[in-house]
C-alpha cells in the first residue's frame, strides 16, 4: 500500500491524477467505486495495478535500460515506460521504485537478478 493524495478524477474507471511522494501520476481510477471514495485533496491508501504491453519483445525489455534507472516516465495518459531492476525470479519481479511488477518476463534463471529492464505499462491503475 502507498499513501496518495487525490488531485482529480473523471470518475470510476476513467483517468484520475494522484500525487505520491511529491510526484503526480495519471492512473485509471479503480477507487471511486467504493462507498468511502476519497475526494480531491484527500489522502488515502492505494495499491497500483499494471496492465502490461504483452507484445513487447524480450530483447527490447533487456536492452531498454542500460543506465539502470528505477523510475516511471509518462508516455501519455495512464501509459508509462517503466524502468527497474529484477529482484526475483519464478515469478520475475521488477522493482520500479514506488511499486513492484510481476511477470514482465517469465524465467526461473537466478542470473537475471539485478538485471536492469524497461517495459511499457499500457494502463497504470490505482485501487
Amino acid at each position: 500500500m502507498v499513501r496518495a493524495k487525490l488531485i482529480s478524477t473523471e470518475g470510476p474507471y476513467l483517468e484520475a491524477v494522484i500525487e505520491v511522494e511529491g510526484r503526480r501520476f495519471c492512473v485509471m481510477d479503480e477507487f471511486s467505486v467504493a462507498a468511502s471514495a476519497p475526494k480531491p485533496g484527500q489522502e488515502f491508501e492505494l495499491e497500483f495495478g499494471q496492465c502490461l504491453d504483452d507484445e513487447e519483445e524480450w530483447e527490447t525489455i533487456f536492452s531498454g535500460n542500460p543506465e539502470g534507472h528505477i523510475k516511471l516516465e509518462q508516455i501519455q495518459g495512464w501509459r508509462y515506460r517503466a524502468f527497474g531492476k529484477i529482484i526475483g525470479v519464478d515469478p520475475v519481479v521488477v522493482d520500479c521504485g514506488i511499486f513492484r511488477v510481476e511477470d514482465v518476463v517469465y524465467s526461473s534463471d537466478p542470473r537475471l537478478i539485478g538485471e536492469p529492464v524497461a517495459f511499457v505499462i499500457s494502463r497504470l491503475g490505482a485501487c
